[in-house]
């Protein structure tokens, strides 16, 4: 699990305390070796699992590459894209982080062809993964149809997020690894 979140920081630019908020690296001084954590959304156990069956063989390359350059982001990132199945594995892992719905490599390699633009059919993979999609929290909205905001909430101004004064010193999107 945790080869997953060094490879879904590297690719999604936010930080593994974001993608598993129980996340613990204090005890152990190799990320491998840190414990994910429970939380109770649990969602990277869903699409680690949901991968997982869609695309195995590919999936152990991505895993063994975070595994390989777990302290540097830009390398994952970098041997990811060295070969065609792992890059586009790669693509459909960031949209399904981020959107929750699952975009297949294939489709996104056909459509990556030059002169070649196409609705590109997508799955969501479930309603926990459409809510949770970090598309929601970086935009700092809610999906249509969901809310875990106080009844009343649009009467209120919203926070700035670029007002500097009410910013909280925890980023969400983080160039390296904790």
């Amino acid at each position: 699990m945790m080869a997953f979140l060094v490879l879904s920081s590297a690719l999604t630019g936010v930080q593994i305390s974001s993608l598993a908020p129980e996340f613990d690296k204090k005890s152990k001084p190799d990320i491998l070796d840190a414990d994910p954590g429970v939380d109770p959304f649990n969602i990277k156990r869903d699409y680690f699992s949901w991968i997982n069956a869609r695309a195995a063989p590919t999936f152990e390359k991505l895993l063994q590459i975070a595994r390989d350059h777990r302290q540097s982001p830009p390398d994952i990132v970098t041997a990811v894209n060295a070969a065609d199945d792992t890059k586009f594995l790669a693509r459909s892992i960031v949209l399904l982080w981020y959107l929750g719905s699952w975009y297949g490599p294939d489709d996104l390699k056909k459509n990556a062809e030059p002169g070649t633009r196409a609705l590109i059919a997508s799955q969501v993979v479930s309603a926990k993964a459409y809510t949770l999609g970090l598309v929601w929290q970086i935009v700092q909205a809610h999906p249509m149809g969901y809310s875990n905001l106080q009844f009343g909430y649009w009467s209120r101004e919203p926070v700035d997020p670029n007002d500097q004064n009410v910013r909280s010193d925890l980023g969400f999107i983080t160039p390296t690894i904790p």
